[in-house]
């Protein structure tokens, strides 16, 4: 077996995914556990299943990479910044069983949720950049990135519940939306 330069920035990605999506299984599965601390909330929940969601589609991309011939070190850099930033974005959703907020998410999601939807923003703009650098450039995706990205700046700005359920079933639609369009073939 050959060792290309693609095949080792696709082994770090795919690590760097993979400890993200262990956090948010070993996270879902506390929170179903009814001897643990923690406790279910529907906001809470549905923003770790979208991010369970999220690595997975990132994963996917792993076929894109292996398709790059040719690597630099600042290409490999830049490829691993999304995974990093879903990463933190994670371990900030995941709620610390000893911490203080253990026994009530919804209160630990507000606690962290500026913090979280600024990484989520980020990687927003990370996903049109990698368009731009290595895809076809802007497409009908990086529109709905682009939404997805200030959808999230405003959730990170406003403490409101409303804000933050409509924004959750509106992240939870873009999503739907894009995979159902990358599904029948309209991602470009």
């Amino acid at each position: 077996m050959e060792i290309t330069n693609s095949l080792l920035v696709a082994m770090m990605f795919i690590v760097l995914l993979t400890i993200g999506i262990s956090n948010i299984i070993m996270a879902l599965a506390v929170t179903v556990d009814r001897r643990s601390a923690l406790r279910f909330d529907i906001i809470h929940t549905s923003w770790l299943i979208l991010l369970l969601l999220v690595y997975f589609r990132l994963f996917w991309q792993v076929l894109d990479i292996l398709s790059i011939e040719s690597w630099s070190f600042l290409g490999f850099l830049f490829v691993l910044i999304g995974p990093l930033l879903l990463l933190f974005a994670t371990n900030i959703m995941v709620q610390d069983a000893g911490s203080g907020s253990a026994s009530e998410p919804r209160r630990h999601y507000y606690d962290v949720a500026p913090q979280f939807f600024v990484f989520m923003a980020m990687l927003q703009v990370w996903v049109v950049g990698v368009d731009l650098l290595f895809a076809d450039g802007l497409t009908v995706m990086s529109g709905i990135n682009i939404a997805a990205g200030l959808l999230f700046l405003i959730m990170a700005f406003s403490p409101t519940q409303r804000v933050h359920s409509s924004g959750t079933v509106v992240a939870w639609v873009l999503f739907l939306v894009a995979m159902t369009l990358h599904g029948v073939g309209i991602s470009g």
